[in-house]
């Protein structure tokens, strides 16, 4: 499989495809049998055997590695929770459940509100009708570009007061780092060689369903 011609939507493909529900490896197998790779070659297919045998590794030193960074800086892990909000709501789904959400807990808190809130609304909690102009969503009764815009906005301003950006890359360069250094030189076994072998039959074999296909149509 040719890595230089995979395309985005193949990647989300097989990251969808990939079981991510099985438990990491064991840590004796996971520090054992280090060597160099004598070629570019090699050192790629070890890179890509490696990756997806320990997966679930290296997503947990990650998660690790971003947990500590932030610990030391609560407030550069707000800003950036803050940033992702934001975006979540450009989503047609999640700001319908956002707002659904929202519209449950002003109903217990002061029901009338919430009445006007989703007369205002359509009588939908979150997507409206259809209309000339698309979907009109909203949360909590307002236009969903509006709460975006002032979540992002907010967001933006804690990255650059709280420095969070300088944080993420820190944390990001050690972790993806680490990964790496030990992806590079781990000595793949035979789990690891048959595992990358079925994914590769896998990609192959979504190529010519894909070509199949398009010979159909």
């Amino acid at each position: 499989m040719d890595w230089g011609e995979v395309t985005f939507e193949e990647v989300l493909i097989s990251l969808r495809e990939v079981n991510w529900n099985q438990p990491p490896r064991p840590i004796s197998e996971f520090f054992s049998s280090f060597s160099s790779p004598s070629t570019t070659q090699k050192l790629q297919t070890r890179l890509k055997c490696n990756a997806y045998y320990y997966r679930v590794n290296y997503a947990i030193i990650l998660l690790a590695v971003l947990t500590v960074a932030f610990l030391r800086n609560l407030y550069a892990l707000l800003a950036i929770s803050t940033c992702a909000l934001g975006l979540l709501c450009l989503n047609d789904t999640f700001a319908a459940a956002l707002s659904d959400r929202l519209l449950r807990l002003i109903r217990n808190v002061y029901p009338p509100l919430a009445l006007k809130i989703r007369a205002s609304s359509g009588g939908h909690s979150g997507l409206g009708a259809p209309g000339k102009a698309g979907r009109d969503v909203r949360i909590a009764g307002v236009k969903r570009g509006v709460v975006a815009a002032v979540i992002l906005g907010s967001g933006l301003l804690m990255l650059y007061r709280t420095r969070a950006l300088l944080y993420l890359a820190w944390a990001l360069l050690l972790g993806d780092g680490g990964v790496l250094l030990h992806a590079g030189l781990r000595t793949p076994n035979l789990k690891a060689r048959l595992g990358s072998a079925r994914e590769e039959f896998r990609a192959v074999w979504r190529g010519y369903t894909a070509q199949s296909h398009d010979y159909t149509l």
